[in-house]
């Protein structure tokens, strides 16, 4: 393989969707905590809210992985685009050299 094409905006709508997510599963526990005293039987309201406690451990757990898979997303767009940068700049540098202006002598 000779050549590697990163799609750094499909990379970074990732990121957005991820991030996206995160904040839904952080600011569920609000939502999640009302739900048990919505219930009116005791006996339910007690299995609802051990369901809640499970629930919000479960998903405090998956928002530190979201919130990883996000960081590590925008690492890798943005190292993606600075070397993407430094590359076209280095293209760049050597269009304005190439060809040389001189034909190199001849060796005999």
């Amino acid at each position: 393989m000779d050549q590697l094409i990163v799609d750094c905006l499909t990379m970074d709508a990732a990121r957005i969707d991820i991030a996206r997510i995160h904040d839904e599963f952080t600011q569920a526990e609000s939502r999640s905590d009302r739900l048990a005293d919505a219930v009116g039987h005791a006996a339910l309201a007690e299995r609802v809210q051990a369901f809640i406690d499970n629930w919000d451990h479960r998903r405090a757990e998956l928002g530190e992985q979201l919130a990883t898979v996000r960081d590590h997303l925008e690492t890798a767009v943005t190292g993606f685009a600075q070397t993407d940068q430094e590359l076209a700049r280095a293209v760049s540098g050597q269009r304005a050299e190439y060809p040389p202006r001189t034909a190199p002598e001849a060796v005999a």
